[in-house]
């Protein structure tokens, strides 16, 4: 009776383990939008990288196609003249936008396609 016990609490601690260990969504996505600076952080899963990439790029065309597991670009200018940050590595991106150095419109457009970001990344 005892060892039955001891090997229901194993089996449980042992789930217990794999569950935490498995659950493999790490997903965290920030946003700041201060006076002068708007800027999304999104970390997720490495297997979605590819997915977020495409549609960043198609969102940002046709400033330019970027290839490689990890990119960092300084400063890309858009074709409407907008001026991004745009930092890509596997389960991660962060998109700045200066508020001074860009045009409202150019505000709106950066934050309208990173609420659809957040969706593309949340699965929804």
């Amino acid at each position: 009776m005892e060892n039955l016990f001891k090997t229901k609490i194993c089996l449980f601690l042992i789930l217990g383990l794999f569950l935490s260990c498995s659950s493999g969504e790490d997903l965290k996505i920030s946003v700041t939008d201060s006076d002068d600076t708007f800027e999304f952080f999104a970390k997720f899963n490495e297997r979605k990288t590819r997915q977020i990439k495409r549609f960043v790029h198609t969102q940002i065309a046709p400033a330019g196609s970027v290839t490689g597991d990890y990119v960092h670009i300084e400063e890309l200018i858009l074709d409407d003249h907008t001026k991004i940050e745009l930092e890509e590595s596997p389960g991660k991106i962060l998109i700045r936008l200066d508020k001074e150095q860009n045009s409202e419109a150019s505000y709106h457009r950066i934050k309208s396609m990173c609420e659809k970001l957040k969706k593309v990344i949340e699965g929804k």
